[in-house]
């Protein structure tokens, strides 16, 4: 079935159905929650229409069906936007789904994150509204070109409301569905004549809502959260206290679908959902905090297949519950669909350490299960918000691995308004709460404005990205320009609980205050006011504005100046010994504008020296939170470290990447221990198993173990410069990256020979130019290529000199 994106006049008005009724049962539906109504309208058609297309959003979360079918793959729809100023409609072609007679066009709703009880410190229900409504037209196109649009109304007396059989629906407490009520309410179809029996009870007159159609845009594709794959039992075991606990063997973003067998009317099966397990191998459940996940299926006595519409859980665990006494549940009665909006893969990667790989695979299926409509942060507690933070870190990783540009676009949009809405960038978006007081400027977190977009112009080399959110951008850059002392620094603290959120999560951080770090937030702050200024500067270059390019680059060297003069001692060492620190002064080249090229030189190595020390001291630990973890392996890398990145990368010890993966991660953390040593759960009243931040080590790795680096806009250019040596000194024998890109498919592969041959396989496609960073014989006519030379496209068999 064909989803299209194309504007539209509107006839259709939003309606909506009966409102009130009430499930007050927390061990069921999460405490007070509303049941959702159902809209069905019928109507007849003469002949069969040649084409027939089906327009439709809601206030709330919908799906629909026409004659019994579902109509399109996506679930969630519209998706999560800021509904008050912009709300999408998808287009569905349904042209053989309708037929001559009498048809039933039905759409069951949910509250999803329009009414439902949403955010961290108990959430707030209603942010955008309290009633639920669909605004659809159907249009129906006859052999003689002729259209004929069925269209949402109050007023034809075709379209009407009721209850079906989902009791109650959230997304963080999950689904109770009563198969009692009736499992298909829009099973049968009234005659032409009479649309809807007056007999019939359970049906009753829409209500029109006031609704502003303008706000009405076509939803991108990219934005559609759909099933992506499965995912079978890995083991099946038996509680003590007889429920069944199922290891799905990978945490994600994903719904049971259990195959439940004919049963008395009124037995009912639950399930609940978590990520990890005790050490005792019960489910941790602590972690979810309010968001209990928490499904149930009443039964009517008859087998079913059943999988919940309008929740969603984040999960490798679940817990059956009320499973029939008389027979075992086996891996034939339930399996998992998979969700995820990111479904056009472009990049990949392996190598020859096994747990290098997982890892890759872990920060992959991180960015999976929480690109759900828009960026989030986690998928199982009681937040999964729009951290700005995480995708300002993650967004070059992103954009290697999927096609997120029309995604990440979407949601910049929802940014921009919320900034105009708050007056700054919010710390999450959409902001549908103030779940932190009024947003005041953080950095990092407001710094996605900048960083986001940048990536996704180098990854696309897409102008109009910069030409949209520059002003965004801009915008943001102005108000830091505003914040920043008279030297450049930014040591104005935010209005928001913990001030700067600095290097968030540092691993010296205690369980009861992220924002604990030992960096300097001052440091961080201005480090990242002068990125995100030379950004800004650099967008303005490419969009030929040479005036204001100007300005920002000299607000840029204003602030670094600043920055080296508050943080940058004369040898080279900071006020703030750490790795975060160095690796920011380096990997941002904050020493740009020092006097003279030796003396710029001078500081960085020493730098280097100092951060590779650092690392050396701690015990090839990590001693880096959000903000500097993305940067200290090419800090390392870039001053002549690869030594010690290496050593660092490969640790095992916690805090690590490999720590994760040891304790048998199957997606990326939010904190270096969510889990202790012990297998304890992290006392931390904030600890996921599935963000993403962390995962922006896959950068790294792409260019240091794959040896495929983005070198210029869309990669029209790209490095090739794997860093063997260190590599082989530490056991990876063979590494490999590659990347669908604008021009074609770019692949780098290597290979260490039992001789000690290392041999490199370079396959470049028309329109890329690749550098060799390192020193090659071409193996077909003996050349030597030094390192800087560039290849034409082909492929190119090398052997390192």
């Amino acid at each position: 079935m064909t989803t299209m994106t194309e504007p539209v006049p509107w006839q259709a008005r939003m309606i909506g159905g009966p409102d009130g009724t009430v499930v007050v049962d927390p061990a069921k539906a999460g405490g007070e929650m509303r049941r959702p109504p159902v809209i069905r309208c019928d109507f007849a058609v003469t002949g069969t229409p040649v084409a027939a297309r089906l327009r439709v959003t809601a206030w709330g979360l919908f799906e629909a069906e026409l004659n019994g079918r579902r109509v399109g793959g996506d679930v969630l729809a519209p998706g999560w936007t800021v509904y008050g100023e912009r709300l999408p409609y998808w287009t569905y072609d349904v042209t053989d789904l309708v037929h001559a007679g009498a048809n039933v066009l039905g759409f069951w709703l949910g509250d999803g994150w329009y009414r439902g009880q949403i955010g961290f410190n108990g959430g707030q229900r209603d942010c955008y509204g309290s009633r639920l409504g669909v605004c659809a037209q159907l249009e129906l196109t006859d052999a003689d070109g002729m259209v004929t649009v069925v269209a949402s109304n109050a007023d034809d007396g075709r379209w009407r409301a009721g209850y079906g059989p989902i009791l109650a629906s959230g997304l963080y407490e999950g689904e109770t569905f009563d198969a009692r009520e009736g499992v298909d309410p829009f099973a049968s179809s009234a005659s032409a004549a009479s649309p809807v029996a007056a007999s019939d009870r359970h049906w009753h007159p829409v209500e029109r809502f006031d609704f502003d159609r303008s706000i009405l845009y076509p939803a991108d594709e990219s934005t559609a959260v759909r099933c992506i794959g499965e995912h079978r039992p890995a083991s099946i075991s038996r509680l003590p206290d007889g429920r069944w606990l199922v290891d799905f063997g990978q945490n994600c973003t994903q719904r049971v679908v259990l195959t439940i067998p004919a049963t008395e009317p009124g037995h009912e099966i639950d399930i609940r959902h978590v990520e990890v397990l005790n050490p005792d191998g019960t489910p941790a459940t602590r972690p979810l905090r309010r968001a209990i996940q928490h499904d149930h299926y009443i039964s009517d006595g008859n087998p079913v297949v059943w999988e919940p519409r309008f929740t969603m859980h984040g999960f490798r665990y679940a817990v059956i519950g009320g499973w029939p006494s008389d027979r075992a549940l086996t891996a034939a009665d339930l399996h998992t669909r998979v969700y995820s909006s990111a479904r056009h893969r472009l990049g990949w990667f392996s190598c020859s350490d096994a747990r290098v790989n997982r890892l890759a695979e872990n920060a992959r299926w991180s960015m999976l299960s929480n690109f759900v409509s828009i960026p989030t942060d986690c998928p199982q507690r009681d937040e999964r918000f729009g951290w700005t933070g995480d995708i300002a870190v993650f967004a070059p990783t992103a954009a290697y691995l999927y096609d997120v540009n029309g995604f990440l676009d979407s949601w910049l949009d929802d940014v921009a308004i919320e900034t105009e809405r708050w007056g700054t960038v919010p710390y999450y978006v959409p902001y549908p709460f103030p779940g932190w007081g009024k947003p005041d400027a953080v950095a990092l977190w407001g710094d996605a404005v900048t960083m986001v977009p940048w990536a996704m112009y180098m990854a696309s080399g897409d102008v109009s990205v910069l030409r949209r959110h520059a002003p965004l951008a801009r915008r943001w850059m102005d108000e830091v320009a505003g914040l920043l002392a008279d030297d450049g620094v930014w040591d104005r603290r935010p209005d928001v609980w913990c001030g700067q959120l600095g290097d968030w999560l540092d691993p010296t951080a205690p369980p009861d205050d992220a924002a604990r770090a030992m960096t300097d937030k001052a440091l961080v702050a201005t480090a990242f006011a002068a990125h995100s200024a030379d950004l800004v500067a650099r967008m303005l270059d490419v969009l030929g504005d040479a005036e204001a390019r100007e300005r920002y680059a000299a607000l840029a060297a204003h602030i670094r100046a600043g920055f080296r003069a508050r943080f940058v001692r004369a040898d080279g060492t900071m006020t703030s010994d750490t790795q975060c620190a160095y690796a920011l002064l380096i990997a941002l080249d904050l020493l740009d504008g020092v006097d003279g090229p030796v003396e710029y030189e001078r500081l960085r190595a020493a730098a280097g020296e100092r951060l590779a020390a650092l690392v050396r001291e701690r015990g090839f630990v990590v001693g880096t939170g959000f903000a500097g973890t993305p940067f200290v392996l090419p800090a390392l890398c870039a001053t002549g470290h690869a030594d010690e990145a290496f050593s660092l990368f490969l640790s095992d010890r916690c805090p690590s990447w490999l720590y994760q993966v040891r304790m048998g991660a199957t997606t990326t953390w939010e904190r270096w221990d969510s889990m202790l040593e012990n297998g304890e759960v992290n006392p931390g009243d904030m600890t996921s198993f599935n963000h993403y931040a962390f995962g922006s080590v896959l950068d790294w790795m792409h260019a240091a173990i794959g040896g495929l680096e983005l070198a210029d806009t869309g990669w029209r250019r790209v490095r090739v410069q794997p860093q063997v040596a260190a590599a082989l000194a530490h056991g990876i024998t063979s590494g490999s990256a590659a990347h669908v890109t604008p021009q074609g498919t770019i692949s780098v592969a290597w290979r260490a020979d039992d001789d000690g041959t290392v041999r490199l396989t370079v396959d470049v496609p028309q329109g890329v130019a690749v550098e060799l960073g390192l020193a090659v014989v071409d193996e077909r006519d003996g050349r030597r290529l030094p390192a800087g030379a560039v290849v034409a496209p082909g492929e190119h068999r090398l052997v390192m000199a």
